[in-house]
């Protein structure tokens, strides 16, 4: 009977989390919020002291999110597909566990700016959304940790319940990136405009103009064209 109480208990615990999972991030568009929310529910579930996640990026496996800060790290650490653990989980599509020293198992890649790299336990789990391999979620224990059946399936759900909220958030990234670009453009095409009327200049040449300005002053080719356009603007009546 306590058997049975307890297993309903853990199964309360778990749609809890999920419906969490579910509420928290699934209708948040901001890809670096998404992030950064499972992480902290992943670290929160496992108790980890250590907890990155990795987006592929090609043939890469980016670090984009971490439970301890790493404004170094996080987009600058890459691992290719089946380098290290990490790759090999992301590679084969499976779950890998290990108890302790976790570092010399011989998939273990080692990086010199994370501390991380001598603590034991390690738990590394895909994330998949329609059988697709997006990124992969690893957490770390300073010590010894023998992780149970339960805890691997959880975490494995909470993998999973999260993949479509990062696909969600890899498409606006996209799009929002993609409308930038088209703004930049627009922005850029009515200042070489105006220069071109001014100067009497070709385009070629009053692009030519923009980019230098844009070295010169260490400024973005949309902040150039915006002041151009912002100072015609004022010698209008």
């Amino acid at each position: 009977m306590e058997k049975k109480q307890n297993s309903t208990i853990k199964k309360s615990q778990e749609l809890r989390i999920l419906q969490e999972i579910i509420e928290t991030i699934s209708y948040n568009l901001d890809l670096k919020e998404v992030l950064a929310r499972i992480v902290q529910i992943v670290s929160s579930v496992t108790r980890a002291d250590s907890c990155f996640l990795y987006l592929i990026d090609g043939n890469d496996l980016v670090m984009r999110a971490s439970l301890n800060p790493k404004p170094l790290e996080i987009g600058n650490i890459k691992l290719k597909l089946g380098e290290g653990i990490t790759g090999w989980v992301a590679r084969n599509k499976k779950t890998v566990a290990l108890a302790k020293q976790a570092y010399n198992d011989k998939r273990f890649k080692f990086v010199n700016s994370l501390p991380e790299d001598k603590f034991e336990g390690f738990l590394s789990v895909p994330i998949i959304y329609r059988d697709k391999v997006l990124g992969v979620i690893n957490v770390q224990h300073s010590k010894p940790k023998k992780y149970s059946k339960s805890e691997i399936i959880l975490f494995e759900l909470v993998a999973k319940a999260t993949g479509g909220a990062i696909e969600n958030g890899l498409l606006f990234s996209e799009k929002e990136a993609l409308k930038e670009a088209l703004e930049t453009r627009k922005v850029i095409e009515k200042a070489k405009g105006i220069l071109m009327k001014e100067y009497n200049l070709s385009e070629d040449a009053a692009y030519k103009l923009l980019h230098k300005k844009s070295m010169d002053k260490r400024m973005s080719m949309k902040e150039v064209s915006n002041a151009i356009i912002i100072s015609e603007e004022f010698k209008q009546p």
